[in-house]
C-alpha cells in the first residue's frame, strides 16, 4: 500500500517529475497512484496544466518515462553512465509534440493549446534532454548531501554551491520529504 504523500516541487520539470516515484526507497513512496493523481500533479506542477484524459494504460507510460528518467539524471549524478534503454526511452518521449502555448483574442492571457498526456510527457522529456545533455546544466545536477535523502535537484544559486534540496540537510528521515 502507497503512503499519501503530498507533491515535493523543487524547481525543475523533469526532476519534479522524476521524483512523484520510489527513488529508490520502495514502491510504498509511488504519489501517482492514478490517472486523477497524475492529472493533480499536472495541475500543480510548473505546467499548471487543466485535467487531460489519462487511461490507466496512460499512467503505466507515465511512470516508465518517469523511472527511465530518474535512472538517467541518478546515473549522471554519480558520474556514471545511463543504461541505453533508459537514455532511448527519454529520448523517444521527447521527440513528440512538445505542449505549446496560445493568447487570448485580446493578448491578455495566455493557455495551453489542445494539451495532452503525450505532449506533456514530450515536454517533461525534452526539460531532461537538456538537463542532461547540456554541459552547464549537467554540471549543476546535484544528490541532496543529507545521508536520509535520495533528491536529486538543480542547483540555480548563483555560485552553483547547494548542497542540499529543500530539506536544507536537516531532515533525517526519508518519510519527512
Amino acid at each position: 500500500m502507497a503512503i499519501r504523500k503530498d507533491f515535493g516541487f523543487i524547481g525543475r520539470l523533469s526532476l519534479d517529475f522524476a521524483q512523484t516515484g520510489d527513488m529508490g526507497w520502495g514502491e510504498r513512496y509511488e504519489r501517482l497512484t492514478s490517472p486523477s493523481e497524475l492529472n493533480r500533479w499536472f495541475g500543480l506542477s510548473a505546467l499548471q496544466l487543466p485535467p487531460v484524459r489519462i487511461t490507466n494504460e496512460d499512467l503505466s507510460r507515465a511512470r516508465a518515462l518517469r523511472s527511465a528518467i530518474w535512472r538517467v539524471a541518478d546515473a549522471v549524478a554519480q558520474h556514471e553512465r545511463p543504461r541505453t534503454n533508459d537514455i532511448r526511452h527519454v529520448n523517444t518521449a521527447g521527440r513528440r509534440p512538445t505542449l505549446g502555448r496560445a493568447l487570448s483574442g485580446r493578448a491578455t492571457s495566455l493557455d495551453w493549446h489542445r494539451p495532452s498526456l503525450a505532449a506533456a510527457l514530450a515536454t517533461i522529456a525534452q526539460d531532461a534532454i537538456l538537463l542532461v545533455g547540456d554541459e552547464v546544466q549537467r554540471s549543476r545536477l546535484r544528490r541532496c548531501e543529507n545521508p536520509g535523502c535520495r533528491v536529486l535537484f538543480y542547483d540555480d544559486s548563483r555560485p552553483g554551491s547547494r548542497r542540499w534540496c529543500a530539506c536544507g540537510g536537516k531532515i533525517s528521515n526519508r518519510a519527512a520529504i
